[in-house]
């Protein structure tokens, strides 16, 4: 008869280990589910954000765009430098010297 209790012992003893175990096996799912759920929280909001972004870029360049247009258009230069007009004093200097540049 200590056998069959040995027997019932162990086999209670290996029943509690297994119900131990799939506690701890449970719980784990559950973290890793809860992981992979903020994972995939965070990695919707990064794709909002760069998609907004993108729009935002998008609309950045449409800008550039019109305003490109409208100087060219307006026959305003980017690289064009202002020229500087002499004053009266300056060129009648420049005529004494001999050094007008004419327009050819």
């Amino acid at each position: 008869m200590t056998d069959e209790t040995e027997q019932e012992a162990k086999e209670r003893e290996e029943k509690e280990r297994v119900e131990k175990a799939e506690k701890a096996a449970a719980e784990e799912a559950r973290g890793a589910k809860e992981r992979a759920e903020s994972l995939l929280d965070k990695a919707t909001e990064v794709a909002e954000r760069i998609e907004a972004a993108n729009k935002v870029t998008q609309e950045n360049l449409t800008r550039q765009e019109a305003l490109k247009v409208e100087q060219t258009l307006g026959g305003k230069a980017e690289a064009g430098a202002e020229t500087k007009e002499d004053t009266p004093e300056e060129y009648a200097k420049k005529v004494m010297a001999n050094d007008i540049e004419t327009k050819e």
